[in-house]
């Protein structure tokens, strides 16, 4: 069995992705919806086609014969033919003859194409136009053969949409032959598998094709298709505690996936009932039925203004669902106040917005048995007016709403608007509450929409069947509590999904505060005492943007040698002294480079070190980074030059190595270099000042005795070592000062 099933899926995943390469075929030569009517119209046409040839050879069985052998121009042909069509007529609603098949029509179309590849002459080629003259001559055929019969309403321009003279298919007839033939034959080439009775592959794969086009079609797919795992919810909630339907209806029914979505979740469906506006979605409707192996006598699909028109008056159904146009205009003409389907209300849906109007007509033609579930913008559980009286009158006079379910926001094609989901019923089991579900949180985020995943359809119909209620998910509001909200049934106020705020330990703050203000005034009085030996002005307060500016301000005058420190005795320092880098210390390697950096790091002046060679605890202040300009690298490539490299400094890091418990001025990315001379803090801090002179250099600025890899080579100035202990305690106060603050700000978040 699991077997059989994993064959099964394996055989929906390769055809899926089949189907979809064809329709590769069309793309980029129009839109979404219009190749979608092409390429789902094709695969319909074949669909027949393969289920007339299975149904035929059934016919012929006793007879030994293949329906494709038989000779359509002699008399033994024509009787065969002529018994074939009766005997399909009255079973699969339509005929067609061997040679109008679609692996005949292919099968010409390979060898058109062949003859092309071999040069024949273009006349030649054109001459076999039967590509579009004679698919437009089958297409009309399938449609002549129901005339007069039972089916025929069901098959009535049913291909109108495909319009094989249409210059989106190509500017000249051979053109548009030359596509049509490549489509004909790629698709020839997939195997339906029809005569599997057991299994509905091919109809999975249509859904999943309307899937896609839904998805690249914007606010027109809100038009036809409703997100499968939508569809699941609703499908399963009204097919709660029944395991066969007499009916079902959608009076907004698009492409028909929602109705055969119900007919998944029981054993049987009797009829199918529709009703669509559009007529080529119409059309899509009818052909996902008959594809989907609904018997035409076993569904009724009417085109037209449901609201305007209704097609199926008098008629009562056991599931009725529906994901109508959300707030669409309608005439709320004075006349339908006498409507049968409006008069009880004492009011109408008003113009600008039809989404009660919808509500009022799906509860009229509810069974009295039934269950209704209508996917609705949010506003209709609180606008008042009209809307508020109809809420009103449902709830207080009939008692028919039986739960309320808020959905997430952005997860229908051509719409981010939240959505709800209303569920009626005429006799409810349990009339004195009405159940609220938010599930607007329960989602999987996507690249462009949101979606419910299995496991959020499935706390959403559990919910609703045993009528849970659960903090911050479900609520189970009476209706006198619902009174008193003047019947606003908006979800916040029956379920509170409010998240406690953590609360605040006021013991711990006043702690931290009096850390802060000991850390600052300990600061402060480092800082006083070195701004008074270089006379500097002293920084007051604790604005985080303003001392960071202050610390900026006194490194430029501290590294250009505006201000100088002095020793014990008030004797100014040495002079400080040009060094090479490359002779205070030594850049530390190890661990292994990334390809790119194997590829193309040839200097190697900058190597590198694993994470697991630093200790865990080491403090960092300051970050050297190296980043690779992928252009210069595409460069490098062809021209065999060095890249350029640019050189991005942010913090100072300053860590041990773990072996040898050796300070490193460091990096996050475990660039290292160790000094043999000087204040390792010292050199953090100047190579911070040195950010715009090493941008400069790598962004390919001359300067002389430098090259872009040899950072050893850098000559900067440097003070004696008493003084960069000055030096590093002075900014390090400041430091402190800003790290105490910043953590103040933190805390007050």
């Amino acid at each position: 069995m699991t077997n059989g099933l994993n064959g099964q899926n394996g055989h929906k995943k390769k055809l899926e992705t089949q189907l979809w390469n064809i329709a590769d075929s069309l793309r980029g030569k129009m839109n979404a919806d219009e190749f979608r009517d092409y390429c789902l119209g094709f695969i319909f046409y074949k669909y027949l086609s393969e289920r007339q040839h299975l149904y035929a050879n059934e016919v012929l069985a006793e007879d030994g014969i293949d329906f494709l052998e038989i000779d359509e121009s002699s008399e033994e042909g024509k009787e065969y033919i002529e018994a074939i069509r009766e005997e399909s007529i009255a079973t699969l609603g339509y005929f067609l003859k061997p040679s109008e098949l679609f692996s005949s029509l292919a099968e010409r179309a390979l060898g058109a194409k062949k003859a092309h590849e071999e040069n024949l002459a273009d006349e030649d080629f054109e001459s076999s136009n039967f590509i579009l003259d004679d698919l437009a001559q089958v297409l009309n055929s399938i449609e002549r053969s129901t005339m007069g019969k039972e089916s025929e309403e069901d098959f009535d321009h049913l291909f109108e949409d495909l319009d094989l003279n249409s210059t989106k298919l190509g500017r000249t007839p051979k053109a548009k032959n030359a596509l049509i033939a490549k489509i004909l034959v790629h698709l020839n080439k997939i195997d339906f598998r029809l005569e599997e009775t057991e299994s509905d592959v091919l109809g999975d794969a249509y859904e999943y094709l309307i899937g896609q086009f839904a998805s690249g079609a914007g606010k027109k797919a809100g038009e036809f298709y409703t997100p499968q795992q939508v569809s699941k919810v609703l499908a399963k909630i009204v097919t709660t505690g029944k395991s066969r339907l007499k009916s079902v209806y959608d009076p907004t029914c698009g492409s028909g996936s929602l109705l055969l979505r119900v007919a998944r979740e029981v054993e049987s469906v009797g009829d199918f009932y529709g009703q669509e506006m559009n007529r080529t979605t119409y059309n899509l409707a009818r052909m996902n039925m008959i594809l989907h192996g609904v018997h035409y006598r076993n569904f009724d699909l009417r085109q037209e203004d449901t609201l305007e028109n209704p097609q199926h008056e008098g008629m009562r159904f056991e599931a009725v669902v529906a994901n109508p146009p959300f707030s669409a205009q309608w005439s709320a003409n004075k006349l339908f106040e006498s409507d049968d389907r409006f008069s009880q209300y004492g009011k109408l849906a008003p113009s600008s917005k039809a989404d009660f109007a919808f509500v009022q007509h799906m509860l009229h033609h509810l069974d009295e048995n039934g269950i209704m579930a209508v996917v609705l913008p949010h506003g209709v559980l609180f606008r008042g007016g009209a809307e508020g009286h109809i809420r009103q009158y449902l709830i207080k006079e009939r008692n028919w709403l039986d739960a309320v379910i808020g959905l997430p926001a952005n997860i229908f094609y051509g719409t981010s608007i939240p959505t709800c989901i209303l569920v009626l019923k005429k006799c409810r089991e349990s009339p004195d509450d009405v159940l609220f579900i938010d599930a607007s949180a329960y989602f999987e985020k996507a690249k462009n929409q949101n979606y419910l995943r299995d496991e959020d359809v499935e706390k959403i119909v559990s919910t609703y069947r045993q009528r849970i209620e659960e903090d911050k998910y479900s609520y189970r509001a009476p209706l006198a509590e619902i009174a008193e909200n003047d019947f606003n049934l908006n979800i916040p106020r029956y379920v509170d999904t409010f998240e406690k705020e953590e609360e605040i330990d006021l013991a711990q703050v006043t702690k931290d505060l009096a850390q802060i203000q000991e850390v600052v005034e300990s600061a402060d009085k480092e800082i006083s005492k070195f701004c008074n030996e270089l006379g500097l002005p002293f920084p007051q307060g604790c604005n985080l943007h303003l001392l960071q500016t202050y610390k900026r301000g006194v490194m430029q005058k501290i590294f250009s040698q505006e201000v100088r420190f002095r020793d014990a005795i008030g004797s100014p320092f040495p002079d400080w002294q040009k060094k090479k880098l490359g002779e205070l210390g030594t850049f530390l390697g190890g661990g292994t480079p990334s390809t790119s950096q194997k590829n193309y790091w040839t200097g190697g002046k900058i190597p590198w070190i694993s994470s697991s060679d630093l200790e865990e605890d080491s403090i960092y202040k300051i970050s050297i980074t190296r980043f690779i300009n992928e252009t210069a690298i595409k460069e490098s490539a062809t021209k065999r030059v060095p890249p350029n490299s640019i050189l991005i400094i942010s913090r100072v890091g300053v860590g041990k190595i773990a072996v040898s418990k050796q300070e490193v001025c460091t990096s996050q990315d475990f660039s290292n270099f160790t000094p043999n001379q000087g204040n390792v803090y010292f050199l953090a801090y100047l190579l911070i000042y040195q950010k715009n002179k090493l941008l400069s250099i790598s962004q390919g600025t001359s300067i002389k005795g430098f090259t872009n890899y040899d950072l050893s080579l850098l000559k900067i100035d440097f003070p004696c070592i008493e003084e960069q202990e000055k030096i590093v305690n002075f900014l390090t106060a400041i430091d402190q000062k800003i790290e105490a603050v910043s953590f103040h700000i933190e805390k007050i978040k």
